[in-house]
């Protein structure tokens, strides 16, 4: 119904890319990609942001990072990696810090699955520990994207000391979050 009533606008885009993760969760491969396609036509009809870092503003780097999840989601691991660097690479600072860290954060989950499913642990935990090491606003959304890359290594990896190192951090963070006790993770 929101779709019906944005028009062409940021919230279109919003609506239509949050309608694609939804899809992408349930496995739906064939609507999540049409959401997709569609947020990025009405994304691409748009004017540049004048400020792109407004959280009600939607813009390309955005959509690249829902695409990202998107397609962890659906175990479409190619385009996963692609849309998950490009999100690392387009929010990093010469620094090595980012302007985005909760995004970049999840990037680094999605690199980390797609490690995961490919049969290359040494990696998925490097970039899963990667994860926690960027200073964010949010624990919430890093425990449960967190959840997803150790469910996957628990499955795969249940008795190798790399997935218990990394199943052992999210615990601690989970920990931390309910407790609300952030000092944990130091």
């Amino acid at each position: 119904m929101g779709q019906a009533v944005a028009g062409t606008s940021s919230a279109m885009v919003q609506l239509t890319l949050q309608e694609a993760r939804g899809l992408a969760r349930i496995g739906d491969r064939r609507e999540a990609d049409r959401a997709l396609t569609r947020g990025a036509e009405v994304l691409s009809t748009l004017p540049m942001p004048e400020h792109p870092d407004h959280h009600f503003v939607f813009d390309h780097s955005k959509w690249v990072f829902y695409a990202a999840a998107c397609h962890t989601w659906l175990s479409d691991d190619d385009r996963a990696e692609e849309h998950a660097r490009e999100t690392i690479q387009m929010h990093m600072r010469p620094d090595g810090t980012s302007n985005a860290p909760m995004r970049v954060a999840d990037a680094h989950i999605d690199l980390g699955i797609v490690h995961t499913r490919r049969g290359d642990l040494d990696a998925a935990v490097d970039q899963g520990l990667a994860a926690f090491d960027i200073d964010r606003r949010s624990l919430t959304d890093l425990v449960h994207r967190a959840g997803d890359l150790d469910r996957v290594l628990r499955q795969r990896y249940r008795r190798e000391a790399l997935a218990e190192e990394f199943h052992e951090r999210f615990v601690t963070a989970r920990r931390a979050l309910t407790n609300r006790r952030p000092d944990l993770l130091d």
